[in-house]
């Protein structure tokens, strides 16, 4: 006789919960019935903030989320309100602890943050800063981080979670002004665990040097609608040795490119372009 639904152990459900959006384990699962609403309770079913049953084999969610798909309307980032966002800077920052602090005891588990949705809306005083110092406080073994959609914080802060979350493995900078020489050197000395990064738009003369030099355990680039050209596409397939996948669509910049990728495709399994 097969085990019903809510007869299973509330840990294995809250692991499997945990796959789902924020906005299913806050607003569906605990309505269900008791059962799932004390799994949706238990701190694993909190410790990342987005979806893998939206993520295609072989890569993980996390893959897809911070590196191949960073735009908040990804099905992978589901904002838990709809896009609601208050122009009261403190309203965003108690929103993001109180989602945080849902990992109870094991608040230190958590592993994977976007927080576009807890970020100011457009008129009020920006709240990046109290946001990154939550998260250097409450999220030491964080292994994701999107920057995605915030313009506002302060090197102090930034630094502030570099230091403190050294488990990082996956960053997205893309529509944020944080990818810096200063920023990345730091990031490179204390997180040497980082195999994936995301930038579009500007990007810094020979940034690709610090890449190569300061991430070699680099696997996944996702460079798409920045301003890549051609000498630093050449320095990344040559410098990034361990380079798995490379994204550079959109790059207007590029001229000579297709003789690089040719090339660098023998070598690196996954290059988009156009």
């Amino acid at each position: 006789m097969h085990q019903q639904w809510e007869a299973l152990p509330s840990l294995a459900l809250a692991h499997i919960f945990s796959k789902l959006s924020i906005t299913d384990r806050s607003r569906t699962i605990p309505f269900v019935c008791r059962s799932w609403a004390r799994a949706a309770r238990h701190p694993p079913c909190w410790v990342s903030m987005i979806a893998e049953t939206h993520s295609p084999p072989p890569h993980s969610a996390a893959d897809h989320a911070f590196v191949m798909h960073s735009r908040p309307d990804a099905l992978i980032f589901v904002d838990p309100f709809d896009g609601r966002r208050s122009p009261d800077p403190r309203r965003g920052v108690a929103s993001f602890q109180a989602l945080i602090r849902r990992a109870g005891a094991a608040v230190a588990a958590v592993i994977s943050v976007y927080f576009f949705p807890f970020l100011t809306a457009g008129g009020g005083p920006p709240n990046d800063d109290a946001i990154l110092r939550v998260i250097a406080q409450c999220c030491p073994n964080l292994e994701h981080l999107s920057f995605h959609g915030s313009y506002n914080a302060s090197q102090e802060a930034i630094f502030e979670v570099i230091h403190r979350c050294n488990k990082l493995e996956l960053v997205d900078f893309s529509d944020s002004p944080y990818f810096e020489p200063v920023i990345l050197q730091e990031l490179s000395n204390c997180c040497p665990r980082i195999r994936g990064i995301r930038r579009n738009g500007g990007l810094e003369p020979l940034f690709s040097c610090q890449l190569s030099v300061g991430f070699p355990l680099l696997s996944m680039l996702n460079v798409s609608n920045s301003t890549l050209v051609d000498k630093d596409l050449l320095k990344i397939v040559d410098g990034c040795k361990k380079l798995c996948y490379l994204d550079v669509r959109g790059c207007q910049f590029l001229i000579f490119y297709m003789h690089i990728i040719k090339v660098a495709s023998a070598r690196i399994a996954t290059i988009m372009y156009d």
